[in-house]
């Protein structure tokens, strides 16, 4: 009865909970939208007619929200190009903290715990699988995991921790510290790629192999700008370079191997607050913080800006607000405030397809996870779209 009540456009979204092994399926075509519910064998349908297709959506999207907070996960296994395969809701937290990892064997993400005063508060990693089956939940040493970041050749995640640089051995699963914030000005970072590490905290870069040796440590000063605080950094994809932001307008160019500058990147933008090596570590990625807030791109051999009109995002807001790679660096994904997701293919330049990340209010962190797109927002989403 549902399927002849409508055409070809027909959308079917699928919500299951594990606990209580209760179904919601949504059926929508233009104005009109069936709902599905209750366990298999025994279901009841209920029809709901809108004035227009805009609440129709709108409607879908609340009570969708609504079944999620109560622990229904959306899977979809046949997503067309920009459409979930998966929304997970893991919880609210502030919304500067929205960091995921995957592992070979799953994907770890920051869960907000409880909070009952300054001093009191407990923070977790959650493991899932890509059809939202949780597998492992993790209490963490300090709160609010800024970065994390894989090591497949020591098999730990390296996590910036509220300021403290972490090491977690997932073999062991044990925390190490590697650096205290102590009372220096919290700015840090970490950086991972195949055989090293790069950490900062507490005004002290330091560089290791993925075991820990030391291969140079240097303090570094800090600016501070409108109560802000310029400071960003990303090793190279080989490791020997490091893109070290610790001034107004102003990019280092480190040998990682000795800490020594090899170049700087001097340009009028204000701050940086991502970075990222592309095109074979010569050229670097920064999206910018504090001016245009838009993509800025540089030759890392000569230092002077590079501009690529069809890799800006359409229509006349040019701000971005988070951007990423995939593995092999074929696709970008730039992503807006409130969620205006637009993905470009490198080799040539060109858009390739946008579309709105879901359950997402102003914030969301993207991270490819394989070729599938994962988006945690600050609604407390966890999701995979298909790019």
């Amino acid at each position: 009865m549902i399927k002849e009540r409508f055409n070809k456009s027909m959308k079917i979204r699928h919500l299951s909970n594990p606990q209580t092994s209760r179904l919601a399926i949504f059926t929508f075509s233009g104005d009109s939208i069936f709902l599905e519910s209750g366990k298999a064998g025994s279901t009841k349908v209920t029809e709901k007619d809108f004035p227009n297709p805009e609440e129709a959506e709108k409607y879908l999207q609340k009570k969708e929200w609504e079944l999620l907070k109560k622990g229904f996960i959306l899977k979809n296994d046949n997503p067309d190009m920009g459409e979930v395969f998966l929304h997970y809701f893991i919880g609210s937290a502030y919304t500067g903290c929205l960091s995921f990892q995957e592992v070979p064997d799953g994907i770890y993400i920051y869960k907000h715990g409880w909070f009952n005063a300054i001093d009191d508060q407990q923070d977790f990693l959650l493991k899932i699988d890509n059809k939202g089956i949780i597998y492992d939940t993790i209490k963490l040493p300090h709160i609010l995991p800024w970065n994390i970041q894989y090591s497949s050749e020591a098999n730990s995640l390296f996590i910036d921790m509220d300021h403290f640089i972490y090491k977690y051995d997932l073999d062991k699963k044990r925390f190490y510290m590697l650096a205290d914030r102590k009372k220096g000005r919290w700015a840090s970072f970490v950086s991972v790629v195949d055989q090293k590490i790069a950490y900062a905290t507490n005004q002290q870069l330091t560089v290791a192999d993925i075991h820990g040796k030391v291969i140079y440590h240097k303090a570094f000063d800090l600016e501070i700008v409108a109560g802000s605080t310029p400071f960003c950094a990303v090793l190279s994809q080989k490791g020997d370079v490091l893109a070290f932001h610790n001034k107004t307008g102003q990019i280092q160019l480190l040998n990682a191997e000795n800490g020594e500058p090899i170049g700087v990147i001097n340009a009028g933008f204000n701050m940086a607050s991502q970075m990222e090596f592309f095109e074979d570590d010569t050229k670097l990625a920064i999206k910018e913080t504090y001016g245009s807030w838009k993509m800025r791109y540089f030759d890392v051999k000569t230092g002077k800006e590079i501009h690529y009109p069809s890799l800006e995002v359409p229509g006349s807001n040019k701000q971005v607000d988070k951007f990423c790679f995939n593995k092999d660096q074929s696709k970008l994904v730039l992503l807006q405030q409130r969620g205006d997701a637009h993905v470009f293919e490198m080799d040539g330049q060109t858009l390739l397809h946008s579309f709105k990340v879901e359950h997402c209010v102003k914030h969301a962190l993207p991270r490819f996870i394989g070729d599938i797109l994962g988006v945690r927002t600050d609604y407390g989403c966890f999701s995979l779209y298909k790019v």
